[in-house]
């Protein structure tokens, strides 16, 4: 029963290891690029966002797949910001709505349940179902694009099939009116109930 474990801690060794040196990839404005057309990297990067999500054995393997799952996260939403249409398409294609309602989910204990984890993940969805519906300017350096309907409407999929919309309700009651975490539950909340608006 111990050589599982051990192999498990080892192979979360070298996945955060293999996801460090892809983070300097990523940030790098002359390589991220390229590393953004490796075959199945985002598909992989999704998967690993939520790799043993609800699995629990030792504490120490539970905060490495945590590490494994927050970093993959935040490397599938840095590319999200910093790379151009094909991206985004690619990026929705490979569940990214799913991923990033995921990161704000709570119920079940299918989410992470952490609140800065939950925080950030409502602000990240909000932009990017804002951005798909309103296209992007030069801002602050990212790749514009023209609004996107068609992955606007794919990626409130994923979010619906994952509860999202009642996730946001909840995110809304359990804190105080002033939070930050409201407020981006409350702006998760208007651009999830705005894609009505925008499919007239």
């Amino acid at each position: 029963n111990e050589q599982p474990e051990s192999e498990s801690i080892s192979s979360l060794t070298k996945i955060c290891s293999s996801l460090q040196s892809l983070s300097y990839q990523i940030r790098d404005n002359n390589t991220r690029k390229q590393v953004t057309q490796i075959p199945k990297l985002l598909q992989s990067l999704s998967a690993l966002s939520l790799y043993r999500l609800g699995i629990h054995l030792r504490e120490d393997i539970d905060q490495q797949r945590l590490e494994v799952r927050s970093r993959s996260r935040w490397y599938l939403r840095y590319i999200q910001e910093k790379c151009d249409k094909q991206v985004q398409t690619e990026l929705v294609n490979n569940g990214y709505g799913r991923v990033m309602s995921l990161s704000f989910s709570t119920a079940g204990g299918k989410g992470e349940g952490r609140n800065k984890e939950i925080e950030i993940g409502l602000m990240n969805i909000s932009d990017f179902v804002r951005e798909l519906h309103q296209g992007r300017n030069n801002y602050y350096g990212q790749p514009p694009f023209q609004p996107l309907p068609l992955l606007a409407r794919n990626t409130e999929e994923q979010m619906e099939e994952e509860g999202a919309n009642e996730e946001v309700e909840t995110q809304m009651n359990n804190y105080g009116w002033f939070s930050e975490m409201k407020s981006n539950a409350k702006w998760a909340k208007a651009m999830i109930i705005n894609r009505f608006i925008y499919k007239r």
